[in-house]
């Protein structure tokens, strides 16, 4: 008698990511590992997979991702994304850490325990983002440093404080360099940086971004040493735009990223499947394209033996047909064929919404004809312009319309007090919308074109535990996310409906093409360009610093 392995996948056009190309063989899995790739007739598998000539690829991997963008825990994250043929992901907890601090970085490593989705955690390097705002906790090196034992943990997430950086910040370089201790990484995160600014990011040792949105700012990055993820989100969307950077000779550089995504578009259209496909449409060679989207993902992360069908690497690997449409028939993780079965979701009680707050709060007090500081929103982007023009102003107070609305962030977490200023481009009538996810601290942040709505909008957020909120006309829409504001604790199904039904509510408000709770949530993120707002205030990313609506 030969060698018994576990499974036997025939009549397969086996992806090769070394030689980039399919060969026609059978591949064999014991256990968890591929063993070979091959005809053997010395071995025996105990059952046997026909491919019926479809591709055997490895599975998908994400670059980096925030799971809570999702709206879900990680077991409901893990069930949505094994059936878009992703088997493994990086996530940065920054969300839920920045609301619950180090107890939120522990609910995230246990229940991943109840999803068979490899999940690795780079642990949040910015907890605040900046010191423009107020979270729900600091965590500074030695509060992230005994993380590193955790075998989940893969490294420190995207650094987003270049000033910390290159001002050589103590405790800044000191999580960067535990990382490294520990055998592990440090991801970047590079908006709006020069090439100089890249070289210091490079000079430290971090080595990813995800934040080219140009094909130039791309190879910019290749040319610096960096490993570029190639995002396409739900509000960021750069794909497209990126891939013309790719060829022959660098494409070793770029993987696939999702970053931020709601569960609802990952449903409808797709997870790292999605990027795929739009590579696979654009005319790039398909092992190419497989390759980028499994072992250069792996290798972008410093982790072996994962994202090839070749020996000794894990059995994480997808039935496709042919065909740009990337239709996935079949997915095994760790040499176990994926069933849909849902989990238990575990809870955590850190709701935390500890502020009040007056309808007459939100009159904001303006001069007639006098130029104002305007966020405009960009629409499909995080990045913001800076306006300055005047606004429709009646007995000294800022009166919103379809154009210009009124944002409010309030800090919920201590009672610190709120930021208000003026927004365009959500083209709200008769209501408002409010939320308590606001990037990256999670405040409270609204927005409407009448105080009375906004309120109530704001009001309701705090009733119902955290969450998103559509008012109109007296209506009002809810989705609770009742784990740190950030996500639900139900099953994805159901997530997906409110969030439709949400989406739905709003449309009555705003004809916008675009997410606008997920557009909503980076207004109030400083570290981003142009300007921004905070509950301290609005923020000049340029000038980096508070600004008055108003100059005086």
């Amino acid at each position: 008698m030969g060698t018994t392995i576990s499974w036997k996948i025939i009549n397969g056009q086996i992806l090769d990511v070394f030689n980039q190309e399919f060969i026609k063989t059978d591949l064999w899995i014991d256990g968890e590992t591929i063993v070979y790739c091959g005809k053997r007739d010395d071995w025996q598998a105990q059952q046997t997979y026909d491919a019926q000539g479809a591709y055997v690829v490895p599975g998908f991997i994400d670059g980096h991702v925030h799971i809570e963008s999702s709206l879900l825990t990680p077991s409901e994250f893990g069930r949505l994304s094994l059936q878009n043929g992703v088997t493994r992901i990086f996530a940065d907890p920054h969300e839920i850490a920045s609301v619950a601090g180090t107890k939120g970085i522990d609910y995230m490593l246990s229940t991943s325990q109840n999803t068979p989705l490899h999940i690795h955690y780079m642990l949040p390097s910015s907890v605040p983002a900046a010191p423009f705002e107020h979270a729900g906790a600091t965590l500074r090196a030695a509060d992230l440093k005994p993380f590193y034992d955790n075998p989940q943990v893969n490294g420190l997430a995207e650094v987003m404080d270049y000033p910390a950086v290159a001002h050589q910040d103590d405790d800044m370089l000191a999580k960067i360099k535990d990382a490294q201790r520990a055998g592990k990484h440090a991801d970047g995160h590079g908006a709006g940086l020069t090439p100089a600014q890249l070289a210091v990011y490079r000079k430290h040792g971090i080595d990813t971004d995800h934040e080219a949105s140009t094909a130039q700012e791309a190879l910019d990055r290749v040319r610096a040493g960096f490993n570029v993820f190639v995002r396409e989100g739900t509000v960021e969307r750069d794909e497209l735009a990126l891939l013309p950077a790719i060829n022959e000779k660098n494409e070793s550089r770029f993987s696939f990223a999702t970053d931020d995504k709601t569960a609802g578009d990952i449903q409808n259209e797709g997870s790292i499947n999605y990027n795929v496909k739009l590579a696979l449409q654009a005319g790039l060679n398909p092992a190419l394209v497989y390759k980028m989207a499994s072992y250069n993902a792996a290798q972008a992360q410093h982790i072996d033996q994962v994202g090839a069908l070749a020996p000794g690497y894990v059995a994480d690997l997808l039935i496709i047909q042919p065909g740009d449409e990337v239709q996935i028939k079949d997915v095994m993780v760790a040499g176990q064929w994926f069933e849909n079965q849902a989990q238990p979701i575990l809870s955590l009680i850190d709701r935390r919404f500890d502020f009040t707050l007056a309808l007459s709060d939100l009159a904001l007090p303006l001069q007639a004809q006098k130029p104002a500081n305007i966020i405009k929103i960009m629409p499909h982007h995080i990045t913001t312009k800076h306006l300055r023009v005047p606004v429709p102003v009646e007995d000294g107070y800022f009166v919103p319309n379809q154009d210009f609305a009124k944002i409010v962030v309030v800090e919920r977490y201590h009672n610190l007090g709120y930021g208000l200023g003026i927004i365009q481009g959500l083209k709200i009538q008769q209501g408002a919308i409010a939320s308590s996810i606001a990037h990256d601290s999670h405040n409270v942040i609204a927005a409407g074109d009448n105080d009375a709505d906004i309120f109530i909008a704001i009001q309701t957020l705090k009733e119902i535990g955290g969450g998103q909120v559509v008012v109109h006309q007296g209506q009002i829409t809810t989705l609770p996310l009742t784990i740190g504001g950030l996500m639900s604790d139900q099953p994805f199904e159901t997530v997906i409906k409110k969030h439709q039904e949400l989406l739905t509510a709003f449309a009555a408000l705003s004809d916008l093409d675009f997410d606008p709770f997920l557009t909503l949530s980076f207004m109030a993120l400083p570290v981003i360009p142009s300007l921004k707002i905070t509950d301290q205030g609005l923020f000049d990313f340029e000038q980096f610093k508070f600004i008055k609506i108003q100059e005086v």
